[in-house]
């Protein structure tokens, strides 16, 4: 007997025969499908665990930048749920999901705005500024040709500071000076003084050049001239004193030059500090 024959005797051996069941196909078929659901819910659950990962990682990095939370792009693909299998291990936490209504933090950081009011330090009102304040019309300065008896233009004889001030006829960017005495210049005067003493008031007006007294004297007047209007002045080197007449508190001051001529004339009371 060969090899042939004897495998083929062996082949036909009832004892080697295997019993088919009569569901064997269904059987193979179910377990086929229940490892294929199992390989496409394990490459599901993957997948969004990567995603949820990738998800994290980028709000920690927006976290850092100023602590914003961007809005991802309405382009990006949906992140496929998660089967409830996958939630439903053993000690694994389950996290809600986020609100869609969460705020996000706001861009500037968390910075107090300018305008928000801080506890405790009360509401106050800034003062206006001086420049928005409707400025007072300047009157315009007197031209008055005449000075005395009692003053010149606006001004008055022993009227206050504030008084004085207030009519309008100084150059107020020439400043003051002089002590106790302030001294104050005419508006358009050239180089006029007015002093004012704190105890007698408007003390002496000095005359603009044109401006002469009621008698007609004024700068350019020569001595004698002087001595006929006023009979009771008297002459003190290069200076006159002569009463006013019709104001017994005050006199006339004239100084005169070596050629005997009124240089400069003012008013003023016959008695004060200046």
């Amino acid at each position: 007997m060969n090899v042939e024959d004897e495998l083929s005797r062996l082949f036909q051996d009832e004892r080697l025969d295997v019993a088919v069941r009569p569901d064997a196909e269904q059987l193979v078929v179910a377990g086929a499908r229940r490892r294929r659901h199992r390989r496409t819910a394990a490459a599901v659950t993957g997948g969004a665990l990567a995603m949820v990962a990738l998800t994290a990682i980028g709000i920690a990095l927006a976290g850092v930048d100023g602590g914003r939370m961007d809005t991802l792009p309405a382009t990006n693909p949906p992140i496929p749920a998660v089967p409830t299998t996958a939630a439903s291990v053993p000690g694994e936490p389950v996290f809600p999901p986020p609100s869609s209504n969460a705020v996000p933090p706001s861009a500037s950081g968390g910075a107090m705005s300018s305008s928000a009011t801080v506890p405790g330090s009360g509401s106050r009102t800034p003062a206006p500024s001086s420049s928005s304040a409707p400025a007072s019309k300047q009157r315009p300065a007197s031209t008055d040709p005449t000075i005395g008896p009692s003053g010149w233009g606006r001004l008055v004889l022993g009227m206050s500071e504030a008084q004085a001030v207030a009519t309008d006829e100084f150059d107020m960017s020439e400043g003051v000076s002089g002590s106790p005495c302030h001294r104050y210049w005419l508006r358009n005067g050239g180089s006029s003084p007015v002093d004012i003493s704190p105890s007698y008031g408007v003390a002496r007006i000095s005359a603009k050049p044109g401006v002469t007294t009621p008698e007609g004297i004024g700068v350019g007047s020569t001595d004698d001239e002087v001595m006929a209007a006023y009979p009771s002045a008297t002459k003190t080197g290069y200076v006159i004193t002569a009463p006013v007449p019709g104001n017994s508190r005050a006199v006339y001051i004239f100084t005169t030059d070596p050629s005997q001529k009124i240089f400069s004339l003012r008013l003023e009371l016959a008695t004060h500090n200046c």
